[in-house]
């Protein structure tokens, strides 16, 4: 009986007393989810930079837009489109807008301009240091990008 306790005692210190696991992550683990993590940032910074930049060019357009119905009142009035040498839209007489009207986060009054010779016209944007390209708009409506040198 005496060999029979001593067994039994011996067999539930086996069972109770197992080696500890050691928790953590293995490095072969950490290493899937660094790359894990490298490829999705590869894939994210890029769609997020074209994004930002979509959003500044929808404020600049806008600001386009009211230029050029301005424009286009200017040429109701009088038959023919404002005749002005490239220059800033905020130095010109003939319309109505208010410089802070063209004012906005990443855009001020004189990043815009203008230049017309009556039959036909351009009005742009300045790229800054938020574009990559100048941005202008013509009589037709059409936007265009530009990489020229324009007195910024």
């Amino acid at each position: 009986m005496c060999q029979e306790v001593q067994l039994n005692s011996i067999s539930s210190h086996i069972i109770t007393h197992r080696p500890k696991q050691k928790s953590g992550f293995s490095l072969v683990e950490l290493m899937i989810v660094i790359v894990l993590i490298g490829v999705l940032a590869a894939i994210g910074v890029p769609i997020y930079s074209y994004n930002v930049q979509k959003v500044v060019r929808a404020e600049g357009e806008a600001a386009l837009g009211s230029i050029r119905t301005q424009v286009q009142i200017y040429y109701a009035e009088y038959g023919y489109y404002p005749i002005e040498t490239l220059d800033r839209i905020v130095s010109q007489e003939w319309h109505q807008i208010d410089p802070r009207e063209l004012r906005g986060n990443h855009f001020n009054d004189s990043s815009y301009y203008y230049q017309g010779d009556g039959e036909t016209y351009l009005i742009g944007l300045h790229r800054g240091d938020v574009l990559d390209l100048h941005r202008s708009l013509n009589q037709n409506g059409v936007f265009e990008d530009w990489d020229v040198n324009v007195n910024e």
